[in-house]
């Protein structure tokens, strides 16, 4: 795409031999913070501060090539001539490059940056498109990303990127990352995440990333990366408010308020939700606040404080199973997640950004009995104490040539107590150390080699007085990414992932209310999984897209709980998945309306034959439609999902083979659903109308878990600037 980049030279009174100069974006006039500008011929430079300015001091007379540069711009340069007595005073007005081809910024505050030929972007307008009121369902609308939960406000969600993952009770072996703003927030003693804890009232995108992350992110990040990332740039003095009722006694409330404070700016946001459930002890209630400050100091110094806190209180629906009328469940849970991330970046050296980044992260859940729990159902309280510590360094560089090197170490520290751990571990803990270096280099103008390499050292302690588990992982990465022209891209990459057991894995014992007794294998090693993936990428134009992707993963020593009596972690020996991923986006063709589609392919097969591989659909299918008309917008999205098999633990039919307990093998039917939005503006407000299972169709995303019938949603929502 070409862009035009505009130079102006001003001329005005100055005293010294100074370059003074203030950085726009050619397509909005926005000052652009932290750009570099230097003289190519002398080791001199600067980044432009808050205001988008500069300035060069004590520069030798005679001429100078100025040069200036930005991530997602092209670089500006011009010959710059120092007389006696003149100060030239620029303005530079730069045009933005195709995203495609840049290094974009997926750790939201973190400068850690992932490759976008690789990268979806879910940006605020396909958000508001879709009709989800909860992050899992938004994912769960994406090519190559399958959720199984007990009901889409639940507290047991998973979720799996080209089948890294199936559903266990309790989520004990989730093996893609959440991040928020580009912190962890993985609940040490499971890895899985708290979903009703994410402000979703206040994300500004979503950044999906499939496929091995290790090399950046280590533990965790085999499947893949989900980075939350909050706004950060909204208007000044901004309000904007939503309110809605629907189904089952639906209520919810989200505010959302920014301000500018001349030397920080303020986000907060508040949000309530709360509903009676489609069925007997599904109901939840949440509430959650928000606070960002950030700001820069010294000119160009950054930083941000990040707060937020989660209370949600949800029923925990049981099996519904004709044989077993009895498993009517009684249990509840309350949560209060805390989330506090503090973040501070500064140039260091020439062109490049030092980095220093904290999270702490703190999660206390209680599960209790219902009020109403018969004498004879009651289980008294269970509790989980979890605290996690994540402090991250980072020096990034920024070349000529816009390559980017970045260096970095991180380090961890978690500890979990909880009433389902073995009694003879006090308070297990974990720790990571870890260094790693990424180097995205530009060979040519039509080629990129992206490199990465990061080590791992992690212990792992059920108590002081027990010896230390240690891990260690060499997580490399290779990506080849190829343009011929500015509408056309390939990648090709090949990268190696690994997972740690979790605490829960290694020390768990506790016996579930439908019979199960679950523990812990202490000899359990990590997993690794290596990944290769072939995909391209087409722009025919601005109103048409398509991609398609095949993938490859190989996965050693993965761990699974396997039913058995009691159930227990192992390690298979060989598994291996493959697949394919096709979609495309076209604007309006033929006045239909703007249409999404795309389609996933997976095929997983256990090489050494030594149990099934559980809730992994081979097909599934997205297709949206948004049509815009003179009196409202509609939106109908169309998802379908193929058989999936479950093992049925709750059969009374398991012969013992070989020593070992074999449930019955079951499949979950085909899945086809459709949902509906209507949204009008009027008088300043926006008012939509989601309807979800439109047809009514009765399914399960895990076995015996039905799902809602049909339901709808009003939301009324407006902003108010000041």
């Amino acid at each position: 795409m070409k862009r035009i980049i505009y130079f102006t030279t001003l001329l005005c009174p100055l005293f010294g031999s100074d370059l003074i100069g203030i950085v726009i974006d050619g397509n909005n006039n926005d000052p652009l913070i932290g750009a570099n500008a230097y003289l190519s011929n002398q080791n001199i430079g600067t980044a432009t501060n808050k205001q988008g300015e500069f300035i060069i001091t004590d520069i030798n007379l005679g001429p100078h090539e100025l040069v200036v540069t930005m991530i997602g711009y092209k670089n500006w340069s011009k010959l710059v001539t120092i007389n006696d007595g003149d100060n030239p005073r620029l303005i530079i007005l730069m045009q933005r490059e195709p995203l495609i081809w840049k290094t974009i910024n997926v750790m939201g505050m973190f400068p850690s940056k992932h490759s976008p030929e690789i990268t979806q972007i879910i940006n605020q307008q396909e958000i508001k498109k879709n009709s989800s009121s909860t992050v899992s369902s938004i994912l769960n609308n994406l090519h190559g990303i399958d959720l199984q939960m007990a009901h889409e406000h639940g507290r047991n969600v998973n979720i799996s990127i080209r089948g890294s993952s199936d559903y266990k009770p309790g989520g004990y072996n989730n093996r893609v990352l959440l991040l928020i703003d580009g912190f962890p927030a993985a609940i040490p003693i499971s890895g899985s995440s708290d979903w009703n804890a994410i402000p979703i009232e206040n994300i500004e995108r979503i950044e999906v990333v499939r496929g091995p992350a290790s090399s950046l992110y280590g533990h965790n990040s085999m499947g893949g990366v989900i980075n939350m990332v909050t706004k950060s740039d909204n208007p000044n003095n901004t309000l904007a408010y939503q309110a809605g009722f629907g189904s089952f006694h639906n209520g919810a409330l989200n505010l959302n308020y920014s301000r500018n404070l001349h030397k920080f700016n303020v986000f907060t946001t508040f949000g309530y939700s709360a509903s009676d459930g489609h069925r007997f002890n599904a109901n939840h209630e949440n509430i959650r606040s928000s606070i960002k400050l950030n700001g820069n100091i010294f000119g160009n110094q950054r930083w941000l404080i990040s707060s937020i806190i989660s209370k949600s209180f949800n029923g925990q629906p049981g099996f519904v199973y004709a044989d077993k009328p009895e498993l009517k469940s009684f249990r509840q849970s309350e949560r209060t997640s805390s989330y506090l991330h503090i973040f501070y970046s500064r140039p260091l050296l020439y062109n490049g950004i030092l980095s220093l980044s904290l999270a702490i992260n703190h999660f206390n859940t209680i599960y209790n009995d219902r009020n109403d729990t018969p004498e004879g159902e009651l289980q008294g309280s269970t509790i989980y104490k979890d605290k996690g510590h994540v402090w991250r360094n980072e020096y990034q560089k920024v070349f000529n040539d816009k390559s980017v090197l970045t260096i970095g170490t991180e380090v961890g520290l978690d500890f979990s107590k909880a009433d389902v751990i073995n009694f003879i571990y006090d308070q297990p803990k974990q720790s990571t150390m870890a260094i790693f270096s990424q180097l995205k280099k530009n060979i040519s103008e039509n080629w990129i080699l992206d490199f990465g390499l990061r080590y791992d050292y992690r212990q792992v302690q059920g108590g002081e007085q027990y010896r230390k588990i240690l891990f260690e992982a060499i997580s490399p990465k290779l990506n080849f990414y190829f343009k011929p022209n500015d509408n056309l891209q390939y990648h090709l990459s090949v990268n190696r992932g690994f997972r740690a057991p979790s605490i829960s894995e290694l020390f768990l014992q506790y016996e579930s209310n439908y019979g199960l007794q679950y523990r812990g294998n202490s000899q359990l090693q990590p997993e690794f999984m290596t990944a290769i993936e072939l995909g391209i990428a087409k722009y025919e134009t601005q109103q048409q897209t398509w991609f398609w992707n095949l993938f490859y993963n190989y996965y050693s020593n993965m761990i699974d709980f396997v039913y058995t009596i009691p159930v227990e972690s192992i390690n298979r020996t060989d598994v291996e998945g493959y697949g394919l991923e096709l979609g495309s986006k076209l604007a309006n063709p033929f006045n239909l309306g703007d249409i999404t589609f795309s389609y996933s392919y997976l095929k997983m097969v256990d090489i050494q034959n030594s149990g099934p591989i559980l809730y992994r659909p081979a097909h599934k299918v997205n297709i949206g439609l948004t049509k815009k008309l003179s009196y409202m917008n509609i939106s109908l999205m169309f998802r379908y999902k193929s058989t999936q098999q479950y093992e049925d633990f709750l059969s009374t039919d398991h012969p013992i083979v070989n020593n070992t307990v074999r449930f019955p093998i079951k499949i979950l039917p085909d899945l086809f659903l459709f949902d509906l939005k209507l949204s009008k503006i009027f008088t300043g407000f926006e008012a939509e109308l989601s309807i979800k299972n439109i047809f009514n169709q009765d399914y399960v995303l895990i076995q015996n878990y039905p799902m809602p019938g049909t339901t709808w949603h009003i939301n009324f929502s407006k902003t108010i600037n000041e």
